[in-house]
């Protein structure tokens, strides 16, 4: 077992993470993987939540209603198939496997923050956009996305931090040293006769430090893109 309180203190299990091991190939492949997801997760639910706030059609109700159930839907009940399906493909040990699911997991977490936050704005901007002689797709992007910002990045921070952190599809999917992710590489650090306790230690900070730092620059917002919806007018 660790011990509580260590008797000394060193930096030597930093310098094995990563000089020692192949701990930085790993966060590389995470930041790649995320930053892929968001790039692609953000533009559709964007475009998705515009649809919906804006414009009534038939089957919106049954639309968000499936949604909210693919969100609820546990992520080991989805591994077996999928991953049947990406071996088909030949996608196994490949980042798009991880990329393709993770947008897929995260689309709906990321539509209903910019729903929410869609919600906020007048409709009298789009109806003024159209006066001037926009199109409906002009006025989204030259008037709605700008005004979107703090919702946008909330969502895409949420989304990087949910693919930074996941843990099931990345040990399923990429079994593969070269392609193992940070949060897979954690837990597979292997000793001779004992746990390396102090190499795994080190390595959550590491992977910690790269969020906070993000959380901190963008924590305005989060906060006003989570909040967005929360107060009635």
């Amino acid at each position: 077992m660790p011990p509580v309180f260590p008797v000394t203190y060193t930096i030597g299990a930093y310098k094995n993470v990563l000089l020692g091991s192949n701990f930085p190939y790993y966060l590389f492949n995470s930041f790649m993987v995320s930053l892929s997801t968001v790039l692609i997760t953000i533009p559709f639910s964007l475009l998705a939540a515009y649809g919906v706030s804006r414009f009534s059609f038939r089957g919106k109700t049954f639309i968000l209603f499936m949604i909210i159930v693919l969100f609820t839907l546990p992520t080991i009940s989805l591994v077996a198939a999928l991953y049947k399906l990406f071996y088909t493909l030949g996608w196994i040990n490949l980042p798009i496997s991880l990329i393709c699911t993770y947008s897929a997991h995260n689309f709906p977490l990321a539509f209903f923050l910019m729903v929410k936050y869609l919600d906020k704005i007048p409709f009298e901007m789009d109806s003024a956009a159209l006066i001037d002689g926009c199109t409906h797709f002009q006025a989204f992007r030259y008037i709605i996305t700008p005004m979107s910002l703090p919702g946008i990045l909330s969502a895409a921070v949420l989304v990087f931090i949910f693919c930074w952190n996941e843990f099931l599809f990345a040990l399923t999917f990429t079994p593969d040293e070269s392609t193992r992710m940070a949060s897979v590489g954690i837990a597979l650090f292997e000793g001779t006769y004992e746990v390396p306790w102090g190499d795994i230690a080190a390595a959550s900070v590491v992977v910690t430090l790269p969020l906070l730092i993000f959380l901190m620059i963008f924590q305005k917002y989060i906060i006003r893109g989570l909040t967005s919806g929360a107060v009635k007018e």
